[in-house]
């Protein structure tokens, strides 16, 4: 018999590999999304505003990516949505499409919440 720490470890890092190509693509995503919404003067990159709105781009982008793999239209929906948080974007309409991005990624995490319960009550009987 062979011992199962090495299926235990091979698994382990099997995962990290594949979160790692993740959020390498959602950091890249997340640039995309910044420099194309308007961030693009120099000056605007050392800013607290440039931080903050990266790393929710980058988080929302992570989900997005993450979604994708099992939803294709939701994640695509989910991705464009994105582009909504940006006042530079529509520039009449500031403040005003916000929700529609929470209200998308929510639908997701409630999905999520459903297949989760499903399974757990499924496993239960």
């Amino acid at each position: 018999m062979y011992s199962n720490s090495y299926s235990f470890y091979n698994n382990v890092y099997m995962a990290n590999e594949k979160n790692k190509i993740d959020i390498f693509i959602a950091i890249f995503l997340g640039f995309v999304i910044l420099f194309l919404t308007g961030y693009r003067n120099i000056n605007m990159i050392n800013s607290k505003n440039f931080i903050i709105s990266l790393l929710i781009f980058i988080i929302l982008s992570y989900f997005s990516v993450k979604a994708y793999k099992r939803y294709k239209y939701l994640a695509a929906l989910m991705f464009l949505s994105i582009f909504l948080l940006s006042p530079n974007v529509f520039t009449n309409k500031q403040g005003e499409l916000f929700p529609i991005t929470y209200i998308i990624f929510s639908i997701y995490f409630s999905i999520l919440l459903g297949n989760n319960l499903y399974i757990r009550w499924k496993s239960s009987l």
